[in-house]
């Protein structure tokens, strides 16, 4: 049976204005269950005026009348003596309908949800500098440490968590504001809810703030938690106009189970672990990588390579179908036509070559211990749009030699992030193709990531939740799902690590009932490695001569895994022409990756049985998600007006 409760922030020992106005006020209408106050309930000491130390005497004489049944938590500030006393000598209860919650403890209400708290200051004992805390703590001394959180993960799940601290990198992923500057995090507080998985999880601030829900990585359906900083009570809001939210109200039940569809905004959890991690671990490393959100926004995706533009005068995107012949092909490079991108291929082989990225996702410091993007294209000589497509006689070898240079690439990340005494690689990496009978020319694209983003599961469930998000069908992932898709049109995306192997999963795209986004492979990257103010690649070209330096550097760093040997290329290859580049915007017609127009004479080339069908490039629209979980009663704002 679903429960109504209220959530309040910092009292400040405002006791008789939040108890007998505010809250019984409140509690006729609204009928809680209980509430909690997850801040400070009493006043600083500093800052107590005789006024506050009044109402605390009334409070614990039973003069002021709590409403209904509320626990208070151990905040940032030492309980005052006479309330300490009172605790200890009645076992936790201060006054009738009012009693504490331990700073590390775990309860069980009389409706059913179980609550965990771990309040007070968070104490490094790490930090030589920071005194440390006295060593007879109960369970009303407002201080924790990593031992405290290491012995909380053991009260495993919960529906409700509260802390007196914000979790680090909560705010990671959230297009959601703070006004101001939002409190310091905890690390260790992000790991304790990445263990317990609370549905809500409580704080307070200055100011109210509410983040989007986020699932956690598990089987599904997955566990979301909704993190919630409660504002204080009597602060103003800093437009001057009202007052901050300091009270919180949610409907629901008691350990039910997870929603069957992620709840509309959902992003991936924030928080980041690996087996290495420890609790006081803030390497860059670690941190570099975080799964960010964003809205549904369509990214015009280049596939990682210069494309031309589809978009006519004013950016509006050509309505009309257009039919693109080879010659208008610009991954085919016997085409005559634009000779300035002849400097962003790295290697050409029998039946396949390789090219850098134009608007790389990744920049060079987004891997530190590689030193470069390597964001690449692999794409055969051959113009067809599957592989499925190729004459027999070509498919089998341009599959191989297309698969050598994807396998080069992974031993090639792996040597260049090999740490520790067992060399164990830092990187894995993520392949994905859109291979479609009306797409125009077939190309893999090949991008770095973390390890342990590919052997957690992030890296799947980033894809899962944005398929989710648009309404697609779900990942084929058993072997016989799969063979099925392969069969018509799919996205495919191979995630694979030197510890952890390689796994593939296929996305059908022929249901008719969908516009599959082109730009979802490099979308779903974007948001993981929080590079989304990159997920555009006119936002992050660079120029010419940045290119071909680039692309050098490649051919340096992958001479060794090259069996294509393009160090012994003709000269022209990688010769860059003087001057500007000219329009570079390589969207083709149907929406798909380009390189640009190479002029490059190969050998034996095949450009017969090179038409492709017609696609439409209106822009894909998707539904809004309508998902109903959890509702939040609204609590009015007059009910909330402070004392003048």
């Amino acid at each position: 049976m679903a429960s109504k409760i209220a959530i309040i922030g910092d009292v400040n020992g405002k006791l008789a204005a939040v108890f007998e106005q505010k809250l019984a006020t409140m509690q006729k209408k609204q009928n809680f269950a209980f509430a909690i106050i997850a801040g400070n309930l009493f006043a600083e000491p500093a800052l107590s005026t005789d006024e506050d130390k009044a109402q605390l005497e009334q409070l614990l004489d039973g003069k002021i009348e709590v409403p209904l049944p509320t626990y208070f938590t151990v905040g940032t500030r030492s309980f005052p003596p006479a309330v300490l006393e009172k605790l200890r000598s009645n076992d936790g209860e201060l006054c009738p309908n009012l009693s504490v919650l331990g700073r590390k403890a775990s309860i069980k209400t009389t409706e059913g949800f179980k609550l965990v708290t771990i309040g007070g200051n968070y104490v490094d004992k790490s930090c030589d500098h920071i005194e440390q805390r006295p060593e007879d703590v109960d369970d009303y001394t407002a201080t924790y440490d990593d031992k405290d959180l290491e012995e909380a993960e053991n009260f495993k799940d919960c529906d409700i968590l509260i802390t007196s601290d914000w979790p680090a990198d909560v705010r990671v992923g959230s297009k959601n504001q703070y006004e101001g500057r939002s409190p310091p995090g905890i690390r260790g507080l992000g790991q304790l809810v990445t263990k317990l998985k609370p549905r809500y999880h409580f704080s307070t601030s200055a100011r109210f703030f509410e983040r989007e829900p986020f699932f956690h990585i598990a089987e599904d359906p997955r566990p979301i938690t909704r993190f919630v900083s409660v504002g204080s009570y009597g602060t103003v809001k800093s437009s001057g106009t009202g007052a901050e939210k300091w009270i919180a109200a949610y409907n629901f039940e008691p350990s039910a189970p997870p929603p069957p569809k992620l709840p509309e905004g959902t992003t991936a959890t924030p928080f980041v672990r690996s087996a290495k991690r420890t609790l006081g671990d803030d390497s860059p490393r670690q941190n570099g990588f975080r799964f960010s959100n964003g809205g549904g926004n369509r990214y015009d995706d280049h596939g990682g390579h210069p494309f031309k533009s589809s978009r006519g005068r004013g950016g509006r995107r050509n309505r009309y179908q257009q039919h693109q012949e080879p010659q208008e092909c610009y991954f085919c490079l016997g085409k005559p036509g634009v000779e300035q991108q002849q400097h962003m291929i790295t290697s050409i082989g029998e039946n396949a070559y390789t090219t850098i990225a134009k608007g790389p996702l990744p920049t060079h410091k987004t891997f530190a211990s590689l030193g470069y993007p390597y964001h690449m294209l692999i794409i055969p000589l051959i113009h067809h749009p599957t592989i499925s497509a190729f004459p027999d006689g070509d498919r089998e070898a341009t599959l191989h030699e297309m698969q050598r240079y994807r396998d080069a690439l992974h031993s090639m990340i792996s040597a260049k992030s090999a740490q520790g005494a067992d060399g164990e690689a830092e990187f894995g990496a993520v392949t994905w193709e859109i291979s479609r009978s009306g797409g125009v020319h077939l190309h893999w694209q090949f991008l770095p990531v973390p390890a342990a983003m590919c052997n957690d599961g992030r890296i799947e469930a980033a894809f899962d939740v944005e398929a989710e998000n648009f309404h697609y069908p779900k990942f084929a992932k058993t072997p016989a799902e799969k063979a099925q898709v392969r069969e018509g049109n799919f996205f495919r995306a191979i995630i694979w690590s030197e510890s952890g192997g390689e796994k593939e999963i296929l996305l059908p795209l022929d249901d008719g009932s969908f516009r599959f986004d082109l730009q979802f492979g490099r979308r779903v990257l974007a948001k993981l490695l929080g590079l989304e103010n990159r997920a555009h690649w006119r936002d992050v070209v660079q120029s010419v001569e940045e290119e071909a330096a680039d692309a050098q550097f490649y051919i340096k760093a992958f001479k060794e895994y090259d069996f294509a040997h393009v160090d012994n290329a003709p000269e022209n290859v990688m010769k860059v022409e003087g001057g500007e580049a000219e329009d570079q915007e390589g969207m083709d017609e149907n929406g798909e990756a380009s390189m640009g127009r190479i002029s490059m004479k190969t050998e034996d080339m095949k450009t017969e049985d090179m038409k492709t069908e017609e696609i439409k490039t209106e822009d894909m629209k998707t539904e809004d998600i309508k998902t109903e979980e959890i509702k939040t009663e609204e609590i009015k704002t007059e009910d909330m007006k402070t004392e003048e």
